[in-house]
């Protein structure tokens, strides 16, 4: 037996410089194999899905010219009337697709001429004077404004524009006896520190979109304005892009006053031609006695950017 085991020794220590990496190569091999075995897919199992698929697809037949013409129809419809509705929606309301000369034209509006273009003589007490003067100081003024704002520094520019609507709503406000909250100092435009190009039309719009219900609110003679925030921003759809499909830039207004008031604002708000979307709308009776409503109103400023794809052609994928 201890012969046998020394001719074994023997023949090892004369091959083993062959037989060592014959044995690497074959234990490499088979690892391979195994590797292959486990990334590459089954051939029958594959060639078994692409038949399914075959005779799946034999299933369909291909629509007749007439389909397709109607398919086409409803497409042409379709786009149509998602332009009509972006619009519609959209804070600029189609009066015109620069975005800061719309928003300046809509800030002044409420603050200068009361919400009316041309300026309805009735929401000057009647007194013609005072609505040539305010129409022509909203001629000057919005022209002035679209001016600097494309030419100058955005947070100077924005400033000035804010500096004009808070002073002139300000002023109404005092004339009809309705009070300024703290909380609503500056009708909120005060938190706004520093405005760079790109979010200037955010900051614009959020001005009109305040400087409108303020308007309605000081006209129907509310008790007091009690609070105006600017929230954060929402994302609604996800783009394909840098921009959103939908932009959304939220303000919280409370205003306190009687129920037809309260009435007003959200008329204006809510109207069929010129709708505002409204997040939220909560009322509470401050007392019975007084019978006054306190309205929180949460509305938003929108922007549509029809041309944004939003990918739905790969959601089955």
């Amino acid at each position: 037996m201890r012969e046998g085991s020394d001719v074994v020794d023997e023949l090892w220590q004369r091959y083993r410089t062959f037989w060592v990496p014959v044995l690497y190569g074959v234990g490499a091999f088979l690892a391979g194999l195994i590797v292959v075995n486990i990334v590459t897919a089954d051939p029958d199992a594959g060639k078994s899905q692409n038949e399914t698929r075959v005779r799946f697809l034999k299933q369909f037949t291909a629509p007749t010219p007439g389909q397709l013409d109607g398919a086409r129809t409803n497409r042409d419809l379709l786009t149509k009337e998602v332009a009509r509705k972006a619009a519609l929606v959209d804070q600029r309301h189609g009066e015109a697709e620069d975005l800061i000369e719309v928003f300046v034209a809509q800030a002044l509006r409420a603050a200068h001429l009361r919400g009316s273009l041309p300026a309805d003589a009735a929401r000057f007490d009647d007194d013609v004077a005072a609505k040539d003067q305010a129409t022509a100081r909203y001629e000057q003024r919005r022209a002035d404004f679209v001016q600097i704002l494309r030419s100058q520094d955005p947070n100077v520019g924005f400033s000035r524009v804010r500096a004009d609507v808070v002073t002139e709503l300000g002023v109404r406000a005092n004339r009809a006896d309705v009070d300024v909250a703290p909380q609503a100092d500056d009708f909120g435009l005060s938190a706004v520190t520093a405005v760079d190009r790109a979010e200037l039309p955010r900051r614009l719009a959020n001005l009109a979109l305040i400087a409108t219900i303020v308007d309605v609110a000081i006209r129907e003679g509310v008790r007091s304005i009690d609070a105006v925030q600017i929230l954060q921003p929402e994302v609604r759809f996800a783009a394909q892009g840098p921009d959103a499909f939908i932009s959304e830039w939220p303000v919280m207004v409370t205003v306190t006053g009687t129920p037809d008031a309260v009435r007003a604002i959200l008329n204006v708000l809510t109207d069929p031609a010129r709708p505002t979307p409204l997040g939220s709308c909560s009322l509470k009776q401050t007392n019975k006695r007084d019978g006054l409503l306190r309205a929180e109103i949460r509305a938003y400023s929108i922007r549509v950017r029809g041309e944004v794809p939003l990918g739905l052609e790969n959601e089955g994928e």
